[in-house]
């Protein structure tokens, strides 16, 4: 089928999967083309590799892009520590893999840690205790540890909050989840004190794991007082380092006091400000371990300690760990190789330096960061435009949305050589035979150089992961954005790609980490990386709108276990900042794209028409995976972001530019009419590199959709389609050699179709009308504010088509947008008056064939003739004659006009072009889309221009065109047309109206299903499960759950 383009506000539409150039191998090989792009787009891109690829026994998920990826890194990451092994990685590595002298120590390292728990004669001294042991990791409770200031972000303060639990609380609301999982902990607690020798004397308690359990349900119910309330941030939530000793002797004085802060922290003192997250958690928590017995603390405290180091520890620890959270919690079935672990391992304690080693043995790194920073600066440019043409944002916000993205910062490839150095402090040399010894010392060191940075300046070179990563991440109190070396590399970069798979894969990456600037969390930080609220009410209040509509839609998405049983559903809120961000960077990474492939000299002039196809099919391609039930489920509970399936249909549904490649007809499920824009824009027009020619293009062109954006191809198909079957009718009615029982037979069918097909374009017809009227409310709404972009486009009867060129219309815009109102209560009137016409012309015909098969007689065609007396020719209507005015056509469902609805000649139909009015609106027989776009004037709904030219002034109607008393008359019979200048309330609704309908739309939707936990089907298969620890709680065939989504609901309607 050959791509349609429509030149203007429009959209390139495109077939399925565009021919005109192959798809690379690497993309093509993992499409499964029996799948409908525009019904699943994830298994469309991915489906041919599930069908080609199995989780291993040993791991709980199996990635395309990520583990490509992570596995050449490892061998890289492999070869250098090995090929060093007197570098502190090659020390390190060495004592990891030697498990004959771990095993031969044991639990010997942590027998003193656990001795000290043991002997505490009271809560203080235990809290301690507890304290001196979380110098090396081990948290209980409380959580100490430096970092900027929400006020200056500039400064480090030392920061109290919540210790991490065991579980996330999302396990506990789930108590069919939970039910499996505590039956599972409790075993996992008592194996790893048991394999210590913890031992209480006299102690009421028999079964340690149960105590462990019991105690973690308690403080599992703090965690409703950890986090950072948005509300009252601004609040200074500090004290005195004395006062707070005061205020929480335990869960703070004990503690810190073991920690040795006072004497580790050169800038501490008993009168130095800390920051607290909430004081209610700690309030809280100091009543709760007043309550708690001695002895229930101890078992805790130890169980924290010693899971805090099991995994570095003998064969038993690491197995026992590896069966709770690798086996229960993941569903893997056998452990990872050592080889695989141990360099995890190295890579987490020593960063810089892993990195460091990873980064020297990439001969590439260069020519590869070069390429990087250079698309980078472009979607940084693209991210700039997006921000300066949002209708939604008002000029306050604009300017701190432009000043926050000027200010963000870039590190990209390795931190500064000056990290090494720091990461070096206190660790001359490790010992390759005492592989606890060097994590203890590499821990304690990690411990004593944050504690220095208490009250000193933020670090900024200071990095959150190793170079030696697949990942990438934002920062909101240093606004930095952070992209290592280990995400540079294929399936996620190349640089001598072509510019769809560069931005469609690391390009969609870093947009998202751009976005998060200003997610959710990012949006409440400014420039400068300080908590300050820099958005006006009025555009918050917008922000919040559109955000919701993104929980509503992301919350629909849920796991389907092999029996059809719904599981757990994605949490929309605890997503939402990275669905966000995939969002914006999905549609920012594309604007980016399009300017470069249209640049000159930009390597990519050649760009064929499966270009936006290949960008959308790189992004979708680096989220193919399979996981197992459990690890769905435990993503589907903990984790902020959802799995891979969900990030790439819940953003593909968002984005016009998508439906537009692949040809999504609207309500498709990928391409539904209500989409969550937030940071991109809701409408713009794409021109193709060859009408762009080298001119080049800024994109988004335009924020609204045309009439001819509306009709997609299944409409044009559709049309087609009455179209043919109306020939049909009429060759059947005209033809003199075909026996009359056969022309009856054909009568009929064709006449049920010619109806059905009727039925079905009447309902587009309405459809299309209510989504022009939305836009032309939305310009109304928007009053003096800027429209961002239309085009100005003249006919080739004017200027060839590369001649186009766009323009910016300001405040009159939509001055003149109310004036052509007056025209669109026109058309609505027209619509019903087609429709009505349609009816008639319907029984019109349905009488036609009834006299023609009760008479037996083949009538003759007539240009409605007068039946004069004696004439052998049967009248073709009985019906009332209908005046040309009652025929006028919004929609072009190409009726002829005269009742037998014969087409119109060529020649016919240039005059019928040449002297349709605007007004009138008339659509002759025939005419083709453009050509009926051109009679009526017809443009972008924001913003109706005139196709021959500039002009505000709609053409003077012709004489052959209605009178204009006839026209009042039908204006007049439907509905009234507002004045050309009406007051303020007539433009826009109030406030008020606007809540009250915003409130009706919300009270019309369906209410979510609460999220208590999975339903009750799950519990048998929990039940069963749990009695063989390594058994999924949900089983499922070919390794992967489901990603269904419930029944289309009702969104909230976003502009």
């Amino acid at each position: 089928m050959k791509r349609l383009s429509i030149i203007g506000c429009g959209l390139l539409l495109s077939p399925p999967l565009a021919a005109s150039r192959a798809l690379p191998d690497s993309v093509a090989s993992l499409v499964d083309t029996s799948v409908d792009p525009c019904v699943d787009f994830y298994r469309f891109s991915c489906g041919g590799w599930l069908a080609t690829h199995d989780i291993l026994r040993n791991e709980s998920m199996v990635e395309y892009a990520f583990d490509t990826a992570q596995n050449a890194m490892d061998a890289v990451v492999l070869q250098a520590i090995t090929n060093d092994s007197t570098s502190l990685v090659g020390e390190l590595y060495a004592s990891c893999m030697d498990m004959d002298a771990r095993n031969t120590v044991g639990a010997e390292p942590l027998r003193d840690g656990v001795q000290s728990i043991v002997n505490a004669q009271d809560k203080r001294e235990l809290f301690q205790v507890a304290g001196r042991l979380a110098r090396t990791g081990a948290d209980f409770i409380t959580n100490l540890e430096p970092d900027s200031s929400l006020q200056n972000a500039s400064r480090n303060v030392l920061w109290v909050s919540h210790a991490d639990l065991t579980l996330e609380d999302e396990y506990y609301e789930n108590p069919q989840v939970l039910k499996y999982i505590e039956k599972n902990l409790t075993f996992y607690a008592s194996t790893i004190l048991n394999l210590t020798g913890f031992e209480l004397e006299g102690s009421e308690y028999d079964d340690y794991g149960e105590v462990v359990l019991g105690v973690e349900k308690q403080l599992i119910e703090l965690q409703n007082y950890a986090e950072l309330d948005p509300e009252t941030a601004d609040v200074y939530y500090s004290f005195l380092y004395k006062e707070a000793a005061e205020n929480y002797p335990l869960v703070f004085g004990a503690y810190a006091e073991g920690m040795q802060l006072l004497d580790d922290a050169p800038a501490l003192t008993e009168n130095t400000e800390i920051a607290f997250l909430t004081t209610a958690y700690f309030e809280k928590a100091e009543e709760l371990v007043l309550l708690v017995t001695l002895d229930a603390l101890k078992v805790y405290v130890a169980f924290a300690y010693i899971n805090n180091f099991a995994k570095y520890l003998s064969e038993p620890f690491v197995d026992a760990r590896f069966e709770f959270f690798r086996g229960v919690m993941l569903g893997a079935q056998t452990p990872l190789s050592m080889e695989k672990i141990c360099a995890a391992n190295v890579v987490d304690l020593l960063p810089v330096h892993a990195g460091a080693a990873y980064v020297a043995n990439r001969d590439d790194m260069k020519e590869t960061g070069d390429a990087f920073i250079a698309m980078l600066n472009e979607l940084l440019d693209a991210m700039a435009t997006n921000i300066k043409t949002l209708d939604w944002l008002d000029d306050r916000t604009r300017a701190g949305a432009l000043a926050k993205l000027d200010t963000l910062e870039v590190m990209y490839v390795e931190p500064d050589a000056d990290q090494l150095e720091k990461e070096a402090q206190g660790l001359v040399k490790l010992d390759p035979t005492a592989y606890f010894a060097n994590v203890d010392l590499i821990r304690t060191a990690q411990y004593v150089s944050l504690a220095w940075t208490i009250g000193a300046d933020v670090d900024r070179g200071e990095w959150g992961m190793s170079a030696a990563s697949a990942n990438a991440y934002y920062t909101p109190y240093t606004n930095q954005i952070v992209f290592p070396a280990g995400l540079m590399q294929q399936p996620f970069f190349d640089a001598s790609g072509s510019a769809a798979q560069i931005f469609g894969s690391l390009g969609v990456v870093a947009g998202h980490e751009i976005s998060h600037g200003f997610d959710n969390t990012g949006s409440n930080f400014d420039a400068k990386g300080n908590w300050n609220k820099w958005w006006t009410d009025t555009t918050a209040a917008e922000f919040e709108t559109r955000a919701q509509c993104l929980v509503d839609l992301y919350s629909s998405f849920y796991t389907e276990a092999e029996d059809g049983v719904q599981l757990v559903p994605v949490n929309g809120m605890k997503t939402l900042g990275e669905n966000i961000a995939d969002n914006g960077g999905l549609h920012v990474a594309f604007n980016a794209y399009k300017k470069r492939a249209c640049s000159p000299g930009s390597g990519d002039d050649n760009s064929s028409d499966n270009d936006d196809q290949l960008f959308f099919l790189s992004y979708a391609q680096t989220w193919c995976g399979k996981i197992r039930d459990e690890t769905a489920v435990d993503s589907f509970l903990t984790n902020a972001h959802a799995v891979g399936e969900v990030r790439v249909n819940g953003a593909a549904m968002n984005s016009f530019a998508f439906a537009s490649a692949f040809n999504c007809p609207a309500g498709a499920p990928m391409n539904p009419v209500d989409k969550c824009v937030l940071w991109g824009q809701r409408h713009y027009c794409m021109l193709s590199c060859e009408v762009l020619g080298t001119q080049g293009g800024e994109f988004p062109l335009a924020m609204a959709a045309t009439t001819d954006a509306i009709e997609t191809q299944d409409e044009r198909e559709r049309r087609q389609r009455y179209e043919d079957t109306e020939r049909e009718l009429l060759a059947v009615l005209e033809a003199e050699t075909v026996d009359e029982s056969t022309r009856k037979r054909q009568l009929v069918g064709l006449f049920d179709r010619f109806r059905s097909e009727y039925t079905q374009l009447s309902v587009k017809l309405r459809e299309s009308l209510r989504l022009q009227r939305r836009l032309m409310d939305k310009c109304l709404q928007m009053k003096n504010e800027l429209v961002v972009c239309a085009l100005k486009i003249k006919t080739t009867e004017q200027v060839q088509a590369d001649e186009i060129k766009s323009l910016v219309f300001y405040r009159d815009e939509c001055e003149y947008a109310w004036k052509q109102s007056a025209l669109s209560q026109e058309r609505e009137c027209d619509a019903v008056r087609i429709i009505d016409d349609l009816k008639a012309k319907i029984e019109d015909l349905q009488l036609q064939v009834k006299a023609h098969v009760a008479n037996g007689a083949s009538p003759t065609p007539s240009r409605r003739r007068p039946h004069s007396k004696g004439s052998s020719e049967v009248p073709l209507s009985t019906s009332p004659v209908v005046s040309k005015t009652q025929t006028s056509h919004l929609y072009p469902p190409t009726f002829a006009d005269s009742p037998t609805m014969t087409a119109v000649s060529p020649t016919k139909r240039s005059k019928l072009l040449m002297n349709g009015s605007p007004g009138s609106l008339t659509m002759p027989s025939l005419l083709s889309f453009e050509e009926w776009k051109f009679a009526t004037k017809v443009w972008c709904p924001a913003t109706p221009l005139a196709l021959g030219g500039p002009s505000r002034t709609a053409p003077t109607p012709s004489k052959d065109a209605i009178h204009a008393s006839e026209r009042q008359q039908e204006i007049t019979r439907c509905v009234s047309v507002p004045s050309l200048h009406p007051t303020p309330m007539e433009r826009v609704n109030s406030p008020q109206q606007q809540q009250r309908q915003q409130q009706e739309r919300i009270n019309s939707t369906t209410t979510m299903p609460a999220r208590a936990g999975t339903p009750s089907s799950i519990v048998a298969a929990t039940q069963s499960s749990a009695q063989n620890p390594q058994t999924a709680p949900i089983t499922r065939r070919g390794g992967t759950p489901a990603i269904k989504r419930r029944a289309p609901r009702q969104l909230p309607h976003v502009q």
